[in-house]
């Protein structure tokens, strides 16, 4: 009788304590098993470097956490695949975009260092140009006024003569060399009203471009790069490391119980915004975090007892 009355003890009590492990199964159940699954070809990656996108997304939450959340196997735990549709195909053709307008910008942006250094040049050119001929016009008055009062006196002695002509012909000089600018000027003139037209359909080509990549890709999108379900963790898009790094971390974040939080440069805000650093978490991530993996996951490290236990007798 004593004996029964144990066994049914010891029954009851497991069914309690199972009960509890599966009741608590979701709250941040670290350390947490992950391993590659399959890799679509189109996104030319390598498992190393899969590898490293994943460890790079353990960091972001591990770094907070200050232990191990994550670990990797071969064949175990969560699956992680990176799945080809026709959301990378639009990320592929806003990364083109992007490198389009990038490229548009930067060829306006040399045009117009170009078209300042003309205008400097020819600023300076011009107002020496107007130096000269305001000195040139003053020798050219005074040679004009010796040559007018010789004239009134029946004409100049030949020693002055001669130095009035060594005047005039320096003068003449001074006139061809500043006609000469002059016509540079003009030309100069005209090369920088050309390239500042050329630069204004760039400008026009460019915000048209822009508002093309408004309409397609100017909104914020909500967080379908990726998803998770049942211990699979699918990636569908990325245009950069950092997305991708970012992506992987928001998914990371679910497979610990963590929901989406509010502030939209955190890793678990519902819409995914421009990244254009190494992901970090923010307030409410960390928040988010304490709460279901310290103050509901005090039970952890029973639960990892537990699960170990189960996984030998493959329950």
């Amino acid at each position: 009788m004593r004996f029964q009355f144990v066994v049914l003890l010891f029954m009851a009590l497991a069914a309690a304590g199972t009960f509890w492990y599966r009741s608590t199964e979701n709250i941040c159940p670290v350390p947490l098993a992950y391993h590659i699954g399959s890799v679509a070809p189109e996104f030319n990656l390598s498992p190393e470097q899969v590898r490293s996108y994943l460890t790079d997304a353990e960091s972001v939450w591990e770094k907070e956490a200050k232990q191990n959340l994550f670990y990797y196997t071969p064949d175990k735990g969560i699956e992680v695949n990176f799945i080809f549709d026709e959301r990378q195909e639009m990320a592929e053709s806003q990364t083109h975009q992007k490198t389009t307008l990038d490229s548009k910008r930067s060829e306006n942006d040399k045009l117009i260092a170009t078209i300042d250094g003309l205008r400097a040049d020819f600023n300076a050119r011009q107002a020496d140009h107007q130096k000269r001929t305001s000195a040139y016009e003053s020798k050219l008055n005074a040679y004009n006024e010796k040559v007018n009062n010789y004239n009134d006196q029946g004409g100049a002695p030949n020693a002055v003569y001669k130095k009035l002509e060594a005047e005039k012909n320096a003068l003449n000089r001074e006139s061809n060399s500043l006609n000469k600018e002059s016509d540079t000027l003009n030309e100069l003139a005209k090369k920088i009203n050309e390239l500042s037209q050329k630069s204004s359909l760039l400008v026009d080509e460019y915000n048209a471009l822009v508002s093309t990549y408004n309409k397609e890709f100017g909104f914020s999108r909500e967080f379908t790069q990726g998803d998770y379900q049942n211990k699979v963790i699918n990636i569908y898009k990325f245009s950069d490391d950092n997305e991708v790094r970012k992506v992987l971390a928001h998914e990371f974040g679910h497979a610990l119980g963590v929901d989406h939080v509010e502030g939209k440069s955190s890793i678990m805000y519902y819409l995914l915004e421009d990244i254009n650093s190494f992901p970090t978490l923010s307030k409410e991530d960390k928040a988010a975090f304490e709460i279901e993996c310290i103050s509901n996951g005090k039970g952890q490290e029973i639960r990892q007892r537990i699960r170990a236990i189960l996984e030998k007798i493959n329950i």
